[in-house]
């Protein structure tokens, strides 16, 4: 069985591409995708001959829009065409629950789920992870404890609800190492019975990080700039990393602020707050984005790129 994984840049995503690694091997070819150019990709894929060369397609936590979707289902049960499922947890993709080959839930028995935990169920459903190698070694314990790892962090439960930093640390580790690196580290810690831990070294590069961290939130809090946003009062910072830690950590100093924004101007916006009054995710798709009530995203393409370059030299 060949397989093509489409799946997000972020933790969860990288959640997901380990979880097809371990269950399809060297059967499963990884495409990492972000909202700028998701629907690109899969219409790309699917009116192309590349589909050709498949049997089961996926795309986690992260999802495609309207007319991409209704590409997928018109060509989903034709002939040779590749098997096809898509898991995602943003609200702001629920509108895809109407197709029969698409699950997008924010909560699962009373929890936020994540991208990573909806594959995970979904391979043990299917029968499809118990011939996997992690399974083998110890019944996926390990693999089990990384799910719940990432489903913490993303969801930010790891702050709110279990106070446990073993979460934000792993996703810190994954962008000290590179996506490459971590991938190969988690496989090895999953796939060879090591135990689920932090080695010294990783401690002592996770040490150096979180004052990096630090020092950079203290910079970026001094360079805020309020403004309003849809009716709210947003603060505004130009940042390109950390946004996650930065955007809460900034909600708290500055509560008299409705959510924080995050520009990169070489790839994003990041939105986030601490107050449930608001649904980010509803602002961002404004914007042509999406995302969770208090942590959203959307992109920034090259147009609006030129146009920033344009508004500072002319």
């Amino acid at each position: 069985m060949k397989v093509k994984s489409f799946t997000h840049t972020d933790k969860d995503g990288v959640g997901c591409a380990i979880l097809a690694k371990q269950v399809f091997q060297e059967k499963v070819d990884i495409e990492y995708c972000d909202y700028n150019n998701i629907n690109e990709k899969v219409e790309a894929f699917y009116i192309g001959s590349e589909k050709n060369n498949y049997d089961r397609v996926f795309i986690t936590d992260i999802s495609v829009n309207e007319e991409v979707a209704h590409i997928i289902d018109y060509y989903k049960d034709k002939k040779y065409y590749p098997e096809i499922v898509l898991l995602d947890h943003h609200k702001t993709a629920e509108f895809l629950n109407k197709y029969d080959w698409c699950k997008v839930v924010e909560v699962i028995n009373g929890g936020k789920t994540c991208g990573t935990s909806l594959f995970y169920n979904y391979l043990m459903d299917n029968d499809l992870l118990q011939n996997s190698r992690a399974w083998k070694w110890d019944g996926c314990s390990n693999l089990y404890s990384f799910v719940e790892s990432v489903r913490k962090y993303d969801t930010w439960l790891w702050k709110t609800l279990y106070n446990e930093i073993e979460p934000k640390m792993w996703n810190d580790l994954l962008y000290i190492m590179g996506r490459e690196n971590f991938v190969e580290k988690i496989m090895d810690i999953v796939g060879f019975q090591h135990a689920f831990e932090f080695n010294e070294f990783d401690l002592k590069l996770l040490e150096y990080k979180q004052r990096e961290i630090d020092s950079y939130i203290d910079a970026k809090d001094k360079s805020i700039i309020v403004k309003e946003i849809n009716g709210y009062q947003a603060g505004v910072v130009f940042a390109e990393k950390y946004s996650s830690e930065l955007g809460n950590k900034l909600s708290k100093l500055h509560p008299e602020l409705d959510f924080i924004v995050m520009i990169n101007p070489s790839h994003s916006v990041s939105y986030r707050t601490i107050k449930n009054s608001i649904d980010l995710g509803l602002i961002a798709k404004i914007y042509g984005g999406g995302g969770h009530p208090q942590a959203s995203g959307s992109q920034i393409d090259n147009n609006m790129r030129n146009k920033i370059i344009d508004l500072i030299f002319n």
